[in-house]
């Protein structure tokens, strides 16, 4: 009994310490907060920025016509007019929904017309510190912003699309937006914040945005058709992730439509009859509710892939307003059209592949090639609806970025070479047990035949062979360190696993078919604007690794389309290409082959391959965006190996029509990058075969002039000992 009340007694005091140090830490994080927020204040009196902060009234649709044409001058879209910004106004009447403006704030900022301080709100800031010490206490919270629509609205204007969220950026935003709040009244402040949202990579502000993404303006909505509520709901609730939204619009984007719509009925905004029809609506298998900018009326969805990576370019340009602007690409229209017939699985099979094709019809493609000397884009496609797939949807790389993050970097300063002897069994980094594909181990291996195989215990130690800066030196010129999540740290798990797409993949191995030298890709070759041709700047080009280092990572991989490595149907005997003219890599994941019912996981499953002519990434995935779940087959590892190499043979053949299958050739250029590179390797480490035949004939040159130079001081020394013997003699 005494131990029992003695539990009780202990329970109670650790209960009431634990309340304690919450509540302590939450008075020691608001008083820091204010504390730093009256210390930037009082020490500068105002952001830098804040007598610089104006709201511009721009009251002029912006419009853009494209025709956008192939190399050949085929057109591939013609007189498509895209709406860059369509202004928002509040006088005489607002021209966007009551309704949406209403979901906005309560949203985004609920008190925005109805709070007394200006710019920032006391509740909200409080109760954003609140969560945020609970997280850090361990608890299970959703950690809530506090931003207000006057911060938000700052942070568009002067930090842009980069804001990186940290305390002094807070503290900024804060005092700018109370100074901003001082000088215009609320609906100047919504107003601006309506035209300056970025929803889309096209458009400015929420009208064109609307336009762009449902055909509609959000300025006449019938609240009381379900499909246009859940547009206004969309939208509304569009600017927290507006990039994950779109492109993973029917999970992701729907999911935050019912988020939305919640917030709607809570706050009596709508009632609980077109609640429910909404959530119907949204949730249902039809395309009622779906976004329009998919389907580019009047453009062929063979091309719609490619001129949507076009006008992504496009958008980046600062180019006349309202007017027509004529765009000369790199793609050939033929070569497209074939693509599309490749990724929706119709293009002739290859009786040199067997069971080579796309099985589940469901399953989604992607196919992106550049060319691999200039960069420069010539074909995109997708069976998706989305055209944009092949550029922007994120998706783990699995094993394909071994050659790039793991083995390039290891042999470029750590000294790895093709027979250096790896780990070729299981072993364990922290809490992850590192296994290979079929849990099979294969003790002692070399790097070769490690990187062929494509086993993960060996990509792993090749891995943890280089610290992430000296990754970095490659990752960064590579096009790749941008889709990091860790920013510039890397973990153990990326080593078979680095979020990337198809695009940026066949463009870091165009580096191996280039001599280590890597061209920012671009699908733009020329613009003119009433007979003005406009000046393009050069696309930028970045040495990633040595020519040695290529040279030794291309020979590597070549043992990966032979008979004995990882993907054999993707050798020559089946490609029709000689094996000294391309390299491939493949790559798969959401698939482990020791998982009990693994056939309930869809893999995504890749192949990239880098010649001196092209460079191809292909992608065989599940229909949604953030969960694999869709099995496509009851064998969904092997249905995906068949098909990827369906669909990388083919575009190989179609994209290689006219032109001449090279072998690979390396230069003697050295890698200037990370200058803590291993100090205890020589320099003969980045020298290639020819460069040794060179040091060699440099010896024997030197040689024969120290022989020369011995015989002449011979010679001398010889008369000398001659007049000197005469002169003793004498």
């Amino acid at each position: 009994m005494f131990s029992k009340n003695n539990k009780k007694k202990r329970f109670r005091f650790l209960s009431r310490r634990h309340l304690t140090a919450i509540i302590l830490g939450m008075i020691a994080m608001i008083v820091i907060l204010f504390m730093s927020i009256g210390a930037y204040t009082i020490s500068k009196r105002y952001s830098p920025y804040s007598s610089l902060l104006e709201i511009q009234n721009i009251d002029e649709k912006i419009t853009q016509s494209f025709i956008i044409l192939d190399k050949n001058d085929e057109p591939l879209d013609k007189n498509n007019v895209v709406v860059k910004f369509d202004p928002v106004k509040y006088q005489p009447n607002w021209n966007v929904d009551k309704l949406y403006r209403d979901t906005l704030l309560a949203v985004e900022d609920a008190s925005f017309y109805t709070r007394k301080t200006k710019g920032f709100s006391i509740k909200d800031t409080m109760g954003a510190v609140v969560s945020q010490v609970r997280k850090k206490l361990g608890q299970k919270v959703v950690t809530r912003g506090a931003s207000t629509i006057e911060q938000q609205l700052v942070k568009i204007m002067v930090f842009g699309t980069n804001n990186k969220n940290t305390l002094s950026d807070k503290v900024i935003q804060l005092i700018d937006a109370r100074k901003l709040s001082q000088k215009y009244n609320r609906d100047d402040i919504l107003k601006a914040y309506l035209n300056e949202l970025r929803l889309t990579p096209n458009t400015v502000g929420v009208r064109a945005a609307s336009l762009e993404l449902f055909g509609n303006d959000m300025s006449d909505m019938n609240t009381n058709d379900p499909k246009q509520v859940a547009q206004i709901a969309y939208m509304a609730g569009l600017g927290q992730s507006p990039s994950v939204y779109v492109q993973d619009f029917e999970k992701s984007g729907k999911q935050r439509t019912l988020t939305v719509l919640a917030i709607m009925k809570e706050n009596e905004l709508i009632g609980d009859k077109i609640y429910k029809q909404t959530v119907e609506l949204v949730q249902s298998e039809k395309e009622e509710f779906a976004l329009k900018r998919y389907k580019q009326e009047g453009t062929p969805k063979e091309y719609q892939p490619y001129v949507s990576k076009v006008k992504d370019e496009l958008s980046s340009l600062n180019l006349p307003q309202n007017a027509t602007i004529t765009v000369k690409t790199y793609a050939d229209s033929n070569q497209l059209k074939e693509l599309h017939n490749i990724v929706e699985g119709t293009y002739p099979q290859d009786d040199r592949l067997p069971n080579g094709y796309i099985e589940h019809k469901q399953s989604l493609t992607a196919i992106s090639v550049v060319d691999t000397k200039t960069g420069h884009i010539i074909g995109l496609a997708t069976n998706s609806d989305n055209p944009m797939i092949p550029y922007t949807a994120t998706r783990s790389s699995g094993s394909t970025i071994k050659p790039l993050l793991d083995y390039a970097p290891a042999v470029e300063y750590a000294g790895l070479t093709p027979n250096t002897i790896q780990n070729g069994s299981s072993f364990t980094v922290g809490d992850w047990k590192i296994n290979n594909y079929g849990n099979q181990n294969f003790g002692k291996v070399s790097a070769s035949f490690a990187l062929g195989l494509s086993l993960n215990t060996a990509a792993v130690e090749a891995f943890q062979m280089t610290n992430d800066q000296q990754k970095n030196t490659m990752m960064e010129p590579l096009g790749l360190a941008s889709y990091n999540p860790n920013g510039s740290n890397y973990t153990a798990e990326q080593a078979i696993n680095y979020p990337t797409n198809v695009l940026a993949l066949s463009s870091a191995f165009s580096v191996f078919g280039n001599d280590g030298v890597r061209v920012e890709p671009t699908t733009i070759e020329s613009i003119e604007t009433d007979s003005v041709k406009i000046n393009l700047s050069d696309a930028e080009s970045k040495r990633t690794m040595s020519s040695s280092t290529a040279k030794t990572v291309v020979n590597m991989l070549k043992e990966a389309t032979g008979a004995n490595g990882s993907e054999p149907y993707a050798g020559p005997k089946y490609t029709g290409f000689s094996q000294d003219t391309y390299v491939m890599k493949s790559g798969s994941s959401n698939f482990e082959s020791s998982v009990p019912n693994s056939q309930n996981k869809s893999p995504d499953s890749l192949l990239v391959m880098a010649s001196p002519e092209i460079s191809i990434a292909t992608w065989l995935g599940s229909p949604t965006y953030v969960d694999a779940t869709y099995a496509p087959t009851t064998f969904p590892h092997e249905t995906a190996n068949q098909g990827r190499v369906y669909l990388m043979n083919s575009a190989f053949k179609v994209m290689m029509s006219g032109r001449e299958a090279k072998s690979f050739t390396f230069g003697n250029a050295v890698f200037i990058g990370d200058k803590e590179s291993n100090p205890l390797m020589p320099k003969i480490d980045i020298l290639s075969n020819k460069d040794l035949d060179d040091v060699n004939i440099k010896n024997k040159k030197l040689d024969e002039k120290d022989i020369d130079d011995y015989n002449s001081l011979e010679e001398k020394y010889l008369k000398t000992k001659d007049i000197l013997d005469q002169t003793y003699k004498d």
